[in-house]
């Protein structure tokens, strides 16, 4: 699956609300892996989800606090049937399909009034190329934490040519924070230039990785460079 197939069969939708059948959840979720779009937007999907949910637990013991269910006197019965009908809307057969309503609207808001026109919106792009390590340590890189995604460019020069090659993105201190396909290649030598998602990427000292894909083993090239 690539990412104008999910877009155009609106798949991030239908995973969110469970509607993707066995085979297709396995395809989109094997390109979740390659697609910081789609990553970025289920990640936000599900936060929706996590956020509505602590809301409507909070509510029933907000009601209580504030007075507005009161047990006893001869208002109860009046009061208690107001309650069950909260009661009855906050079963996981009622909520579970509200929710996903709600995270799908916050989704759907989000993509279309924010993180797409900020995607498309003209600009150039930085032309910096990262050198492999030789000596001392590598360029102060500055993110504009307010755009979804930054480039890098990376020199790579392997000893011979792999039809694709891995790249494995370190924090120090933490590890592994994005491993992600380089997509086909023809030639030894080429600018590998990349998009990733400044929320993958904190302030901090990085290395990154280059592999055969075909063998995992064997490093390539490393890179190292400073995120600010």
């Amino acid at each position: 699956m690539d990412h104008k197939l999910a877009e155009s069969t609106g798949t991030v939708e239908r995973y969110l609300l469970n509607e993707l059948s066995p085979d297709e959840r396995l395809a989109f979720e094997e390109h979740l892996f390659d697609c910081p779009i789609c990553g970025d937007l289920v990640r936000s999907g599900v936060i929706s989800i996590d956020n509505i949910k602590q809301v409507l637990r909070e509510e029933p013991d907000r009601a209580v606090a504030t007075g507005r269910v009161v047990a006893g006197g001869a208002d109860e019965p009046r009061r208690w049937n107001w309650s069950s009908r909260w009661a009855r809307w906050f079963r996981p057969a009622t909520l579970t399909p509200s929710l996903a309503a709600v995270a799908l609207a916050v989704v759907v808001c989000y993509q279309s009034l924010v993180y797409i026109p900020s995607i498309e919106r003209p600009e150039v792009l930085t032309d910096n190329v990262i050198a492999p390590v030789t000596r001392g340590g590598g360029p102060v890189i500055t993110v504009d934490r307010s755009r979804p995604l930054f480039n890098l460019n990376f020199e790579v020069d392997s000893p011979q040519a792999y039809p694709r090659y891995t790249c494995d993105f370190q924090l120090e201190g933490r590890g592994t924070v994005l491993q992600m396909d380089s997509g086909e290649r023809q030639f030894a030598s080429f600018t590998l230039a990349l998009l990733l998602p400044e929320k993958l990427f904190p302030a901090g000292h990085y290395r990154m990785l280059v592999r055969p894909k075909a063998e995992p083993g064997t490093n390539i090239d490393r890179y190292e460079f400073v995120i600010q």
